[in-house]
């Protein structure tokens, strides 16, 4: 029992895709801080920031400061938003709120209601 254990659990450290860290369903409200690329798919009130890739999916309603290296939004986001690289509004993305980016990409289908800021230093 155990030995194999390790075998079993394969690291998610071995692909570059977002690991879902809140699903749909569920509502958090506190402060979040990672390392890696994450999906939030669900209600959040409070803070995060993410040194890699956020994407918050199509059931995600978030209201938050949020400071990433790279932003996806395919759900709903009111906030405070930082992102180094790019901040890109997928079809069916709402954001409202105050934004500074490196680059932002809003596509047809998608909502960006308040300031935005490109900001350099790449």
């Amino acid at each position: 029992m155990g030995v194999n254990g390790d075998k079993e659990n394969p690291s998610f450290m071995h692909t570059s895709a977002p690991r879902t860290v809140l699903f749909a369903d569920s509502a958090i409200s506190g402060k979040l801080s990672y390392n890696l690329p994450i999906k939030i798919d669900s209600r959040f009130t409070g803070e995060v920031k993410a040194s890699d890739l956020l994407v918050l999916g199509p059931n995600a309603q978030v209201d938050a400061h949020i400071s990433a290296r790279q932003l996806q939004l395919e759900g709903k986001l009111t906030g405070e938003v930082r992102v180094i690289e790019c901040f890109e509004i997928m079809p069916g993305g709402y954001f409202k709120g105050d934004l500074k980016a490196g680059e932002i990409r809003v596509h047809p289908g998608a909502v960006f209601e308040g300031t935005g800021e490109i900001v350099g230093g790449r």
